[in-house]
């Protein structure tokens, strides 16, 4: 399991501007449980540009910089938990890319052993880690042309696929295209993994609220994270939807999946 933050902005900005100086501290501060590795994701013009590592976010001098500096208008970051199995390593660390899509994942889908099944061959081929996410990510790509380029129909193809076919705990995720950003909220409320959270010191409040994401539309800029962390007056994205922001406008709509 992972934290997320995904923002459009209308500017470079940095991830300090966007949520402010404290709100930055308690969003690194997510780290202390989610500390497998940081990500963050960025475009230049329709490029994106990607920094990751397996390290820790605040013991990354680079972490730290990074979330000060404008690097861009449209931009994610993910801090990482990862799931026992599936190796902590700079290639299983997200964001992942394909083409010029960017796509970073918060869940857990089982059982692993089935994960290879997910894709058709020459899809899995194309894999750079062994992660669940990264499958998760590449089945919704390989849908994009079934669904004529429509990102929220692949999306909702591929969740109900891997719905069908596995027990996934939670599919929230950021993806972001040169035009927009997506944040997906799936998850099943009945697989929170409420023991490991217990034995990590959350209270029942912070463990039934574990997926939830929400999002804030103010002074010209959308965000949306994941919780855990002060996020007063944000709206709450309901599950089994997918929040859709413009990227030059910065229009958003929900829409079901």
């Amino acid at each position: 399991m992972c934290r997320l933050l995904g923002y459009s902005s209308g500017r470079d900005a940095s991830l300090e501007d966007l949520i402010g100086t404290d709100g930055l501290q308690e969003f690194t501060g997510l780290c202390a449980l989610h500390g497998d590795g940081w990500g963050m994701a960025w475009y230049e013009g329709d490029e994106p540009v990607i920094r990751k590592s397996p390290i820790r976010a605040d013991s990354e001098p680079e972490y730290d910089k990074l979330a000060r500096e404008p690097l861009g208008d449209l931009g994610l970051v993910h801090l990482r938990w990862a799931t026992p199995g599936l190796g902590v390593n700079e290639r299983n660390s997200h964001p992942f890319r394909y083409e010029r899509y960017v796509f970073a994942h918060n869940g857990a889908i089982h059982p692993q052993d089935r994960l290879g099944e997910m894709l058709p061959p020459d899809w899995e081929r194309r894999l750079g880690g062994t992660t669940d996410s990264e499958r998760y990510f590449l089945l919704i790509m390989s849908r994009l042309q079934a669904h004529a380029g429509d990102v929220v129909a692949a999306i909702a193809d591929a969740t109900s696929d891997i719905d069908a076919r596995y027990e996934p705990n939670s599919l929230n995720a950021i993806l972001l295209s040169p035009e927009r950003l997506y944040a997906v909220s799936w998850y099943e409320p009945s697989r929170i993994p409420e023991a490991k959270l217990r034995s990590y010191g959350r209270d029942p409040e912070e463990i039934a609220a574990y997926f939830d994401l929400a999002y804030s539309d103010a002074g010209g800029a959308v965000v949306v994270a994941s919780s855990g962390w002060p996020r007063p007056g944000w709206t709450p994205l309901p599950n089994r939807h997918v929040l859709a922001v413009d990227r030059r406008t910065r229009a958003a709509e929900i829409l079901p999946l």
